[in-house]
């Protein structure tokens, strides 16, 4: 199993990083994961510049031959069995990296919306970039435990 995940962030946190480092260490034992973090040193009052250049910041960190979900509020929901048997059908049938898109505060482009395979949402709540990454590495965590066999996801 290989992942990625690309995002967006001009903020860090210390204590969300501690945590996202805990689960990263975790996984690595398990499977591939990178973290490819984007900063859009061009900040612009104009909303709609924003999405555009940090669309195509993504956009340029993207391989036709990888399996490019991104996560929006718009995108369908799983619970995480559901969550862990999509991952472990992607892995199933190809051997192509997952690569998790989360984007910048305002959005995509269209652009980038015709490169991906699948949108998800966390949740209907709305997470700050920081707060999201640690929600999906926890769940691609979870779910590799799950299809591993391994304990920690109770039923």
């Amino acid at each position: 199993m290989n992942f990625k995940i690309i995002y967006i962030s001009s903020e860090k946190n210390s204590n969300i990083e501690i945590l996202v480092n805990n689960y990263i260490k975790k996984i690595k034992h398990l499977a591939e994961i990178d973290l490819f973090k984007i900063h859009n040193k061009n900040k612009s009052k104009k909303k709609k510049f924003n999405i555009d250049y940090e669309s195509n910041l993504i956009i340029n960190q993207l391989s036709k031959n990888d399996i490019n979900i991104l996560l929006d509020e718009k995108g369908d929901v799983y619970e995480t069995i559901k969550f862990s048997r999509f991952i472990q059908k992607k892995f199933l049938y190809t051997s192509k990296k997952i690569v998790f898109i989360i984007g910048g505060a305002y959005g995509f482009n269209e652009k980038l919306n015709k490169t991906i395979e699948k949108k998800i949402s966390l949740s209907k709540f709305t997470y700050t970039h920081d707060m999201a990454r640690l929600l999906l590495i926890e769940q691609i965590y979870r779910a590799i435990t799950i299809i591993k066999n391994i304990p920690y996801h109770n039923q």
